[in-house]
């Protein structure tokens, strides 16, 4: 496991404190899985993005052309 020392602004750890405390955990733990969940999102948006990029416009509106135009089933209604 690595270490590293991160600077931050008094208001800034006050309020990580405040957060960790509320469940229950030390900061360092509280910012671990925090950073853990950040890189996991930004790993995921990353590949949505990928994947847009093999979108193909005209594809999806032939395919949304083929579903026909009927009424909600009851209780799906917006």
């Amino acid at each position: 496991m690595k270490a590293i020392e991160l600077n931050m602004p008094d208001e800034v750890y006050k309020k990580l404190e405040n957060l960790a405390s509320q469940d229950h955990e030390s900061v360092n733990a509280f910012a671990l899985r925090k950073l853990e969940e950040f890189a996991h999102a930004f790993e995921d948006f990353k590949e949505l993005e990928r994947r847009a990029q093999r979108g193909n416009r005209e594809k999806f509106e032939s395919s949304m052309a083929k579903v026909p135009s009927v009424p909600p089933v009851p209780g799906d209604e917006l």
